[in-house]
C-alpha cells in the first residue's frame, strides 16, 4: 500500500491583516469618495449668481459621502476632493478655497445625519441657525425686505424644520433598511434636510464676503428650490446605487457608515 504523501517543510500560518482606516472608514474607501467628488466637479450644472461660474454636480453627493463614510471621514473625502477640484476643475471652482470649507461641512453634516447617539445633531444644530441667522440677518440691514428674504430662504428654513423634527432620525432608520425602496426615501429626505442646511453655511460666508442686491435675493426665490431638488436626486440615485453594490458585494462596513 502506498504511503500517504505529508507535506514537508515549515508549518506556515496565515493571517487577514485590517487595513488602514481613517476613524472607522477604510482609507481606500475615503481615497476612491475623494475621486469621486473630484470627478463630478468637473460637471457644472447650475449657475453661482453673485460669484460667476457655476456649482458642481459634486454637491450633490457631499451629503452622501458622510452618509457612506461617517462624519469625519466623510468629511475627510469630501474635502481632499474638492480641493484638487479647485485646481482641476476651475470653471465650478465659483468662491474658490473657501467651497473645500462647505464641502468638509456638508459632508460632516452627512455623517451627524445617521449617528445613533452623540450631540453631532445639536452642535450642527447651532452652526445652522446661527448662519441662517447671520445670512438673513445681514441681508435685512443692507437692501433685503424680511418678506423677500424668508421666500428666498424658505428651502433652507424647511431643512432646520426637518432636522429638529423626528423626521432626522426617520431618515437615519429608511437609509439602514434593507428594503431599497426605504433605502431611496431616506437618503432622498435626508439629503434634502443636509443640503439644505449645508447650502445655508455656505451663503452666509459667501454673503459676508461678496454680497448681492436685492434683486438677486427675488431671482433666488425660483431657483433655490429647483436646485436643492436637482442635488437631492442626485445624491438619491447614485446612493442607491452604491449601497445597494456594497451590500450585494459583502465588502466592509465603515463603521460609523449610515447604510
Amino acid at each position: 500500500m502506498a504511503e500517504s504523501f505529508q507535506p514537508k517543510g515549515e508549518e506556515r500560518e496565515v493571517r487577514l491583516l485590517g487595513g488602514a482606516t481613517i476613524d472607522g472608514a477604510p482609507v481606500a474607501y475615503v481615497v476612491v469618495m475623494a475621486a469621486v467628488v473630484t470627478a463630478l466637479s468637473f460637471v457644472p450644472f447650475s449657475v453661482v449668481f453673485a460669484a460667476g461660474g457655476s456649482f458642481p454636480l459634486a454637491q450633490g453627493v457631499y451629503a452622501l459621502v458622510g452618509i457612506l463614510l461617517g462624519p469625519w471621514a466623510g468629511a475627510l473625502a469630501a474635502g481632499i476632493g474638492r480641493l484638487i477640484a479647485v485646481f482641476v476643475a476651475p470653471h465650478t471652482a465659483g468662491v474658490g478655497l473657501p467651497s473645500v470649507v462647505f464641502a468638509v461641512v456638508w459632508a460632516a453634516a452627512g455623517g451627524i445625519l445617521v449617528e445613533k447617539r452623540g450631540w453631532g445633531w445639536l452642535l450642527a444644530l447651532v452652526v445652522f441657525v446661527a448662519s441662517y441667522l447671520f445670512y438673513v440677518g445681514r441681508a435685512l440691514t443692507i437692501d433685503v425686505t424680511l418678506p423677500l428674504a424668508l421666500q428666498a430662504t424658505a428651502v433652507s428654513l424647511l431643512g432646520l424644520l426637518l432636522w429638529v423634527l423626528p423626521t432626522r432620525a426617520l431618515a437615519r432608520r429608511w437609509i439602514a433598511d434593507p428594503n431599497l425602496g426605504r433605502v431611496a426615501a431616506g437618503l432622498f429626505l435626508g439629503c434634502l434636510m443636509v443640503n439644505a442646511n449645508a447650502l445655508t453655511f455656505a451663503n452666509a460666508w459667501v454673503y459676508y464676503t461678496i454680497g448681492w442686491p436685492a434683486k438677486v435675493w427675488m431671482a433666488l426665490v425660483p431657483v433655490v428650490p429647483v436646485e436643492q431638488f436637482f442635488r437631492t436626486v442626485v445624491g438619491t440615485v447614485i446612493g442607491v446605487g452604491v449601497i445597494a453594490g456594497l451590500r450585494a458585494l459583502g465588502l466592509k462596513r465603515p463603521a460609523k457608515a449610515g447604510y
